[in-house]
């Protein structure tokens, strides 16, 4: 399996499986994706149910293959992902954690490292 590229799929439910909508490189999404399409990506993504923490322990596994300055760089994404969700006014019981452990990072990256991360 080549990491570079996704196979895209969907299920259809005439052939009661997955068909095959052609590929795509991970370059090119990389290059054309939005803020707003990230966030639908991401959101897509954890919505699968499937590994959460774990999955995302796997990738960072995976990110420290990366040049050391582009892992730089998906922390810095990531800690502003964080930071824009520790922003919301409103919680309720089901993203109430999340969102005060969103604050205390936000707190550790402007007390940290705000001057040398951005």
């Amino acid at each position: 399996m080549d990491k570079r590229i996704i196979k895209l799929e969907h299920y259809d439910y005439n052939e009661k499986g997955m068909v095959s909508d052609g590929e795509v490189s991970v370059n090119a999404i990389a290059k054309s994706i939005t803020s707003d399409q990230m966030a639908e990506l991401l959101d897509n993504y954890c919505n699968t149910f499937s590994g959460g923490y774990k999955r995302g322990v796997k990738t960072g596994e995976e990110l420290q293959r990366s040049h050391r300055t582009l892992q730089r760089s998906v922390v810095v994404e990531c800690v502003g992902i964080i930071c824009g969700l520790a922003d919301q006014e409103y919680t309720d019981a089901r993203n109430e954690r999340a969102v005060k452990l969103a604050k205390k990072i936000k707190e550790l990256y402007e007390e940290f490292g705000a001057g040398m991360l951005v």
